[in-house]
């Protein structure tokens, strides 16, 4: 930890500066930071590094950092990609603890540069050098003064100070939330830009934040996600110091997801995997970027609940219509006052309405009025939080409904949102002032409190299951790549996934009925076994509804006439026949080791529709049953099983206990599992169990 101590101090607090590649051209971004190190009142000693240059904008320069010959905290790297390693040379050799890479050109741009970037991090770890970046613009510490960035907004003669510590993966934001909060009074204390984290991670860095205590909320701008354990246990250990971490993630939308992979060189994942990442470690995640800039107020200082009734109050019945509808668009549940809400404020000569949109009209921009109601629903029993809108008042008559707000007890009781309908700039600045959540648009606002209904604790992995050696042992030899569905199959039921009987028949399009079992139940299913093809159905592989021996020797040799014109190059390795079964519905579990945020779980309803409707659950792997049953909860097309109207109920409780089984997998080593699914998981009715009809499991090498 002293070492750890060490990194942040030379990351924030440098004594002393190495600027390598300092220019003296104001037309160049390689001079901005020694002219916003002094700009901002830097006490520290600066040393421009240019070999061909003996001093810089009035300061000594030397040719290398090895050349100043004093203790050196961070050096600021402004140097082409191909200069660097040398660099890091010299910056191991002079002791430096610390160094930003502003320098692009590494894993960003290909296979050369992740190469050029693996060995200047082998450099600085043989050197103790800790690294940032590259493609970094640096960091900020506002409260210090101390600016370390060739972010033009820096140039900004005063910087807006606040307890909000931001980690952004794009460089340029820095200086955008900067100019954007300054106008609604946000201000941050500590501002750093990772660009690829070949070294110190966004994880890493919050956990500094985490020990900051100018520091009271931990802002993230993602654009993917590397180092996924550190992340966790800095969430985690914010979450036990009551600091709340909250994220914006880039690349929602899939060619959003194109620009952040060709931004960050990083690979391709399942962005629902991350998000689900996120939520499970504790991360408060939020869709827009004004969100991310006015959410704290809302989330310092609380733990999350989970309690999410939420109720508005408005001076104007269009402001708070647009919350009410933004709300409900979200899922959020607004609920009206309850009546004894209504009669105690008709006691104190307060009337309203039943409506969960409590409209005040002009009356509300009385400070008598607008303030006995936001204090009633604060201490009410019936919502969890509220959002008090302000009309035109909050911007020409702070005084009448602002001043309520203000003096209201929202700190020692529930959430307090506050939206503005106009610019309103005063009172946007006087409420954050006071640590109130202000919100410049109903869309933006109501992403916060749906953030805030959704936030959970940070979920503790549980531990390794019974059963996961029985499967180890199975897959144990194993090589890379797909295992035959039979094993596959083993598998799956040695981690307690119930599996049907089945046949394996040779690929043989000219069998005659006296060749088959005896003791087939039918009707019965065929499908080609083939490691080639995925997709059966797509490949014609799976005939159902055969009625007896001499209808499944003609289906036989229909399927693989078929399969094999589909796809001639598929190996086709055996005619698998099993009982056709029956129940309520069908279902989807499948297993992913994601690239970026590692193995997760996925529920959806099952089937060949599976991937048009969208509508599944995922979790990082593994889960307890708890956490199944809150994923089967999530599917809408699963409603008819939970009882939809007098529907039979499906066996839940079984389908939970197959999705904890699968997500297992996770445990499995030696080989790793890289990916299965089964599809369908057939849901019988209650207390008659489910059933795994067709398994697909792929392994790694036995050291991934």
């Amino acid at each position: 930890m002293i070492v750890e101590m060490n990194i942040a101090r030379a990351l924030f607090a440098p004594r002393s500066v190495a600027l390598i590649g300092a220019s003296a051209d104001e037309n160049k971004h390689t001079s901005l930071p020694q002219r916003y190190l002094k700009q901002h009142g830097y006490t520290g000693e600066v040393y421009p590094i240019n070999p061909r240059r003996s001093e810089i904008m009035g300061v000594p320069a030397f040719p290398a950092v090895t050349e100043v010959g004093q203790p050196i905290d961070h050096a600021f790297i402004m140097v082409a990609a191909e200069q660097v390693p040398e660099i890091i040379d010299d910056c191991c050799r002079a002791g430096v603890r610390c160094a930003t890479l502003l320098s692009a050109g590494f894993s960003e741009v290909g296979a050369h540069g992740r190469k050029l970037q693996e060995r200047i991090v082998d450099m600085a770890r043989d050197g103790n050098l800790r690294l940032v970046g590259p493609n970094s613009l640096g960091m900020v510490n506002l409260p210090a003064g101390i600016v370390l960035t060739a972010n033009e907004v820096l140039s900004l003669p005063k910087l807006p100070v606040g307890r909000n510590g931001l980690i952004s993966q794009s460089g340029s934001l820095l200086g955008a939330l900067i100019s954007r909060g300054m106008g609604r009074g946000i201000g941050f204390s500590k501002m750093v830009s990772v660009g690829n984290e070949a070294d110190l991670s966004a994880g890493e860095i919050g956990a500094m934040l985490v020990d900051d205590p100018e520091t009271d909320a931990i802002l993230l701008f993602l654009e993917t996600i590397r180092k996924p354990e550190a992340l966790r246990a800095m969430a985690a250990r914010a979450h036990e110091v009551g600091k709340p971490v909250i994220a914006f993630r880039l690349g929602r939308s899939p060619l959003g997801e194109q620009l952040a992979m060709s931004h960050t060189g990083a690979l391709s994942a399942n962005g629902a995997a991350v998000d689900a990442f996120l939520a499970d470690i504790g991360v408060v995640c939020v869709s827009q970027l004004e969100t991310l800039i006015e959410i704290a107020p809302l989330m310092v200082g609380r733990k999350p609940s989970r309690g999410k009734r939420i109720a508005v109050m408005s001076t104007t019945g269009g402001g708070g219509g647009l919350i009410v509808d933004s709300l409900s668009a979200r899922g959020v549940e607004v609920v009206a006052p309850s009546e004894k809400l209504v009669e105690g404020l008709k006691a104190k000569g307060v009337t309203i309405g039943k409506s969960p949109l409590i409209d005040l009209t002009l009356a509300g921009t009385r400070a008598d009025t607008y303030g006995t109601v936001l204090d009633a629903l604060l201490t009410s029993d019936h919502c969890d939080g509220v959002v008090a809108v302000v009309g035109s008042s909050s911007e020409f008559r702070p005084d009448r409904a602002v001043q309520p707000i203000l003096e209201s007890g929202w700190r020692d009781n529930k959430p307090l949102a506050v939206f503005l309908t106009p610019q309103a700039d005063r009172s946007h600045a006087l409420l954050n002032s006071r640590g109130i959540a202000t919100f410049r648009t109903p869309e933006s606002c109501a992403d916060a409190i749906h953030a805030l209904v959704e936030w959970r604790s940070p979920r503790a992995l549980p531990s390794r299951g019974a059963l996961v050696a029985a499967a180890e042992m199975l897959l144990a030899g194993h090589e890379p790549g797909t295992v035959a569905p039979s094993l596959a199959a083993k598998v799956f039921d040695a981690l307690g996934v119930p599996q049907p009987r089945e046949v394996l028949l040779p690929v043989d399009g000219h069998l005659r009925p006296e060749q088959l079992p005896s003791d087939l139940t039918y009707p019965v299913v065929a499908k080609i076994v083939s490691s080639d093809i995925a997709h059966k159905t797509d490949a014609g592989g799976v005939m159902l509804g055969i009625a007896d021996p001499d209808e499944l020797c003609q289906a036989i040799a229909t399927m693989v006439a078929t399969v094999r014109q589909r796809m001639p190059k598929a190996r086709l390795q055996a005619i698998q026949v099993q009982a056709q079964e029956h129940g309520l519905a069908e279902a989807l579990v499948g297993y992913l080791n994601d690239p970026l945020v590692g193995p997760v779980v996925t529920l959806s309803t099952g089937g060949v529709l599976t991937e048009i409707y969208r509508d599944f659950a995922i979790r990082p792997a593994p889960v307890d049953e708890a956490e199944a049953l809150e994923m089967i909860g999530e599917i809408k097309g699963l409603a008819p099983v939970r009882g939809y109207r007098g529907l039979p109920r499906g066996d839940l409780a079984a389908l939970a206990r197959a999705i904890v089984a699968i997500s297992q997998l996770a445990q499995v080593k030696a080989p790793s599992v890289l990916e299965a699914e089964i599809n369908p998981i057939l849901i019988r009715k209650e207390g008659e169990g489910i059933v795994a009809l067709d398994a697909f499991l792929t392994v790694g090498s036995h050291t991934e």
